[in-house]
Protein backbone atom coordinates (compact mmCIF):
# COMPACT_ATOMS: atom_id res chain seq x y z
CA UNK A 1 0.00 0.00 0.00
CA UNK A 2 1.48 2.78 -0.71
CA UNK A 3 1.08 6.70 1.23
CA UNK A 4 -1.31 7.96 -1.03
CA UNK A 5 -3.96 4.66 -0.07
CA UNK A 6 -2.48 4.71 3.34
CA UNK A 7 -4.24 8.18 3.67
CA UNK A 8 -7.55 7.03 2.39
CA UNK A 9 -7.61 3.90 5.11
CA UNK A 10 -6.64 6.30 7.74
CA UNK A 11 -9.37 8.66 6.87
CA UNK A 12 -11.59 5.63 7.33
CA UNK A 13 -10.56 4.68 10.14
CA UNK A 14 -11.37 8.39 11.31
CA UNK A 15 -14.88 8.04 11.23
CA UNK A 16 -14.76 4.57 12.80
CA UNK A 17 -12.36 6.06 16.14
CA UNK A 18 -10.17 3.15 15.85
CA UNK A 19 -7.63 5.15 17.78
CA UNK A 20 -4.21 2.49 18.22
CA UNK A 21 -4.73 1.44 14.51
CA UNK A 22 -5.19 5.16 13.35
CA UNK A 23 -1.87 5.78 15.64
CA UNK A 24 -0.27 2.87 14.14
CA UNK A 25 -0.79 4.01 10.62
CA UNK A 26 -0.09 7.25 10.93
CA UNK A 27 3.36 6.74 12.21
CA UNK A 28 3.59 4.27 8.93
CA UNK A 29 2.66 7.17 6.93
CA UNK A 30 5.14 9.39 8.53
CA UNK A 31 7.95 7.22 8.29
CA UNK A 32 7.38 6.51 4.58
CA UNK A 33 6.87 10.60 4.33
CA UNK A 34 10.39 10.96 5.70
CA UNK A 35 11.81 8.57 3.36
CA UNK A 36 10.60 10.24 0.06
CA UNK A 37 11.05 13.59 1.49
CA UNK A 38 15.29 12.74 2.02
CA UNK A 39 14.85 10.98 -1.44
CA UNK A 40 13.84 14.60 -2.84
CA UNK A 41 16.26 16.09 -0.57
CA UNK A 42 19.77 13.98 -1.51
CA UNK A 43 18.23 14.69 -5.72
CA UNK A 44 17.64 17.99 -5.13
CA UNK A 45 13.97 17.73 -6.04
CA UNK A 46 10.60 19.60 -4.81
CA UNK A 47 7.57 18.41 -3.33
CA UNK A 48 4.77 19.44 -5.90
CA UNK A 49 1.06 19.27 -4.62
CA UNK A 50 0.15 18.72 -7.87
CA UNK A 51 1.37 14.50 -7.51
CA UNK A 52 -0.85 12.49 -5.39
CA UNK A 53 2.21 11.13 -3.42
CA UNK A 54 3.89 14.78 -2.73
CA UNK A 55 0.62 15.41 -1.71
CA UNK A 56 0.66 13.36 0.91
CA UNK A 57 3.95 13.97 2.38
CA UNK A 58 3.70 17.45 2.66
CA UNK A 59 0.27 16.64 4.45
CA UNK A 60 2.32 14.24 6.39
CA UNK A 61 5.09 16.75 7.57
CA UNK A 62 2.14 19.56 8.33
CA UNK A 63 0.08 17.21 10.63
CA UNK A 64 3.18 15.77 12.10
CA UNK A 65 4.80 19.78 12.39
CA UNK A 66 1.15 20.72 14.31
CA UNK A 67 1.72 17.72 16.34
CA UNK A 68 4.90 18.80 17.74
CA UNK A 69 3.95 22.15 18.12
CA UNK A 70 0.88 20.53 20.43
CA UNK A 71 3.51 18.42 21.96
CA UNK A 72 5.35 21.90 23.08
CA UNK A 73 8.42 20.61 20.83
CA UNK A 74 8.38 23.56 19.65
CA UNK A 75 12.21 23.78 18.13
CA UNK A 76 11.42 20.47 16.32
CA UNK A 77 8.35 22.01 14.98
CA UNK A 78 9.85 25.00 13.58
CA UNK A 79 12.75 22.96 12.12
CA UNK A 80 10.32 20.44 9.79
CA UNK A 81 8.36 24.05 8.88
CA UNK A 82 11.55 25.55 7.62
CA UNK A 83 12.45 22.30 6.09
CA UNK A 84 9.67 22.30 4.21
CA UNK A 85 10.07 25.83 3.04
CA UNK A 86 13.11 24.54 1.10
CA UNK A 87 11.04 21.49 -0.08
CA UNK A 88 8.06 22.41 -1.21
CA UNK A 89 7.11 24.01 -5.00
CA UNK A 90 4.31 25.39 -4.07
CA UNK A 91 4.22 29.21 -3.13
CA UNK A 92 0.93 28.99 -1.21
CA UNK A 93 2.37 26.24 0.88
CA UNK A 94 5.78 27.92 1.54
CA UNK A 95 3.96 30.71 3.10
CA UNK A 96 1.98 28.45 4.62
CA UNK A 97 4.75 27.23 6.60
CA UNK A 98 5.89 30.47 7.42
CA UNK A 99 2.62 31.84 8.90
CA UNK A 100 2.68 28.42 11.03
CA UNK A 101 6.28 29.34 12.09
CA UNK A 102 5.96 32.62 12.92
CA UNK A 103 2.83 31.58 14.92
CA UNK A 104 5.23 29.18 17.00
CA UNK A 105 7.69 32.16 17.16
CA UNK A 106 4.67 33.99 19.12
CA UNK A 107 4.97 31.25 21.29
CA UNK A 108 1.21 30.98 21.03
CA UNK A 109 -0.22 27.37 20.96
CA UNK A 110 -1.44 25.65 18.45
CA UNK A 111 -5.50 25.93 19.12
CA UNK A 112 -4.83 29.56 20.10
CA UNK A 113 -2.89 29.98 16.85
CA UNK A 114 -5.44 28.71 14.79
CA UNK A 115 -8.33 30.19 16.55
CA UNK A 116 -6.91 33.99 16.21
CA UNK A 117 -5.38 33.89 13.09
CA UNK A 118 -6.08 31.45 10.20
CA UNK A 119 -9.18 31.03 8.25
CA UNK A 120 -10.16 27.33 8.30
CA UNK A 121 -13.15 27.54 6.75
CA UNK A 122 -11.25 27.21 3.34
CA UNK A 123 -8.33 24.54 2.55
CA UNK A 124 -6.02 24.57 -0.36
CA UNK A 125 -6.01 21.03 -2.35
CA UNK A 126 -8.53 20.06 0.27
CA UNK A 127 -5.64 19.48 2.94
CA UNK A 128 -3.71 22.65 3.74
CA UNK A 129 -4.55 25.81 5.59
CA UNK A 130 -3.18 29.02 3.64
CA UNK A 131 -5.50 31.74 4.53
CA UNK A 132 -4.78 33.96 7.33
CA UNK A 133 -7.08 36.60 8.53
CA UNK A 134 -5.41 39.88 8.71
CA UNK A 135 -4.53 40.32 12.30
CA UNK A 136 -1.36 38.03 10.66
CA UNK A 137 0.46 40.95 9.58
CA UNK A 138 1.78 42.16 13.47
CA UNK A 139 2.75 39.30 14.04
CA UNK A 140 4.98 39.25 10.64
CA UNK A 141 6.03 42.54 11.03
CA UNK A 142 6.76 41.35 14.60
CA UNK A 143 8.80 38.28 14.15
CA UNK A 144 10.34 39.20 10.56
CA UNK A 145 13.86 39.54 11.95
CA UNK A 146 13.84 36.46 14.31
CA UNK A 147 12.33 34.43 11.35
CA UNK A 148 14.90 35.69 8.75
CA UNK A 149 17.44 34.89 11.13
CA UNK A 150 16.02 31.59 12.09
CA UNK A 151 15.38 30.81 8.17
CA UNK A 152 19.25 31.77 7.18
CA UNK A 153 20.90 29.61 10.31
CA UNK A 154 18.65 26.53 8.94
CA UNK A 155 20.40 27.37 5.15
CA UNK A 156 23.67 26.67 6.54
Amino acid sequence: MNIVEKYKELEKLLHKNEDEKIEELFKNILNEAINIMNEKFKKNEFLDVKNPTDKAVIRAMFEYMLELWAEGAINEAKQLGFDMLYLVKDEKLKEMFSMFVIGMLESLSVDKFFEKYVDSNKTYENDFFVDFYDDIDSLIIKHKKQFQEEYAKDAK
